[in-house]
């Protein structure tokens, strides 16, 4: 068997498209050898013989894993794979059910699949079948997450209107209006403001999904701090209760004052939902004092959690029916 002409290094252990192999003088033969793993349409990776655990020859891309539920957690973005398949074309970017990965949203389960999910105008990039291609007539504003093309929050919005359920989708908003904690997520405004948000929905004409969009966007919210208690809020909308308030304040003139995820002040009811990260010893303690201040001040705390949102929130809302039926 002939020994295999080593790639240029720059290419080596590395991921690449068929043009960059081309300009360093690649023949067009060399990508189909062993040590040579096609991922998608001219798209490459070198798997060095000597390197374990590493994609081999005939493997499917990396599944992105996504959810919708109590704690879920979203794997780690194959960023170069994306950032190679992007490279392709000035007029391709990353939509949809992949865009709402990288924005680091939560979705489905249903919707964890291999594909990768991106858009181009409709006169360039070529079908591959490890990619789900969109086509559009015209380039839009895009946005950059760490160097790669993807739809804005508004368009992400229209996209994956096609795969949620109304409920569903109002819960996408909510993620995409919600303020973050820079503490924690590194970024200090929202992925886009309710207002922008209606604004780009509004703009966007004759899309498939467009009206479950405008639907859903009139239930979205600003306030839930995840898909659990944004499931939560409808689930009480839709029992016949008043719109809850969001993120409640004890003490407004306080900023480190204890705060509720939902309720209704006027009848001094606060919701909790307690999700996975409530269980750990310390954040109990936390949680403890929490309850007793909003006790003291003459609240009633009604805690939910992982069972309530399998029941779909409906012994809690009998709870809640019934003490706002005592305080009228």
């Amino acid at each position: 068997m002939p020994r295999l002409r080593p790639l240029p290094q720059a290419l080596q252990g590395r991921l690449f498209t068929r043009a960059q192999a081309v300009a360093l003088g690649v023949a067009d033969a060399r990508p189909k050898a062993p040590d040579v793993v096609r991922l998608a349409r001219a798209t490459y990776q070198h798997v060095p013989a000597a390197q374990p655990g590493t994609v081999r020859r005939g493997d499917a891309l990396p599944v992105m894993s996504l959810s919708l539920g109590a704690d879920a957690n979203i794997g780690a973005p194959d960023w170069d794979l994306l950032r190679v398949l992007c490279r392709r074309s000035t007029a391709v970017w990353v939509s949809h059910v992949t865009a709402a990965w990288l924005y680091g949203l939560q979705l489905p389960h249903r919707l964890s699949q291999p594909l990768i999910d991106l858009t181009a105008l409709h006169h360039c990039f070529g079908t591959d079948s490890r990619v789900r291609l969109h086509r559009v007539k015209s380039m839009p504003a895009l946005h950059g997450i760490r160097g790669i093309p993807v739809s804005t929050p508004g368009q992400l919005f229209v996209d994956t209107a096609r795969y949620l359920s109304l409920r569903e989708l109002v819960c996408l908003g909510d993620q995409l209006v919600r303020e973050p904690y820079p503490q924690w997520e590194h970024r200090t405004e929202p992925h886009i403001t309710l207002p922008a948000l209606h604004a780009d929905v509004t703009a966007q004409r004759g899309r498939r999904g467009i009206g479950r969009a405008r639907m859903a966007l009139e239930r979205v919210r600003v306030g839930s701090d995840s898909p659990p208690e944004n499931l939560m809020r409808l689930a009480l909308i839709d029992a016949g209760l008043p719109e809850p308030h969001l993120h409640i304040l004890l003490n407004p003139a306080d900023r480190f004052s204890p705060t509720g995820d939902a309720g209704y002040p006027g009848s001094k009811l606060v919701i909790q939902y307690d999700g996975e990260g409530h269980f750990n010893a310390e954040q109990q303690a936390r949680d403890q004092r929490r309850n007793a201040a909003f006790e003291s001040a003459g609240w009633r705390v009604v805690l939910a959690n992982r069972v309530d949102l399998n029941q779909k929130f409906q012994p809690m809302i009998r709870r809640i029916k019934e003490h706002l039926s005592r305080s009228t």
